[in-house]
């Protein structure tokens, strides 16, 4: 199942690519796929929570993933990215934790 695109997040990501003409619909339909690749991806590895919003930490790290996609070098991502991924899905492991154990702020 594709990870739904939003509107938000298509236009972030076209804001952060700097696309300034209207994509054709071949080029919108790319770009979303690999949104939704990257959503996938984020929520996977990193937290399945991920809010991927404009200005976000996850909304940052998928418009990284899009342009490496877009360049064909999608496969770089986990490896410069393999601190963050790791710090990300600890700190979502620890909040679970917390949350199970009772020492989650209230």
């Amino acid at each position: 199942m594709m990870e739904p695109v939003t509107e938000e997040i298509y236009q972030m990501l076209i804001d952060n690519m700097h696309i300034t003409y209207v994509p054709d619909e071949s080029t919108e339909r790319r770009i979303k796929n690999e949104a939704s690749s990257g959503i996938a991806y984020i929520r996977k590895y990193c937290d399945p929570e991920a809010d991927f919003g404009p200005g976000s930490r996850f909304g940052q790290m998928l418009c990284d993933y899009v342009l490496r996609a877009e360049a064909g070098a999608r496969e770089t991502f986990a490896v410069d990215f393999a601190g963050e991924i790791t710090a990300a899905h600890l700190e979502h492991e620890v909040e679970q934790y917390a949350g199970v154990t009772g020492y989650a702020e209230t």
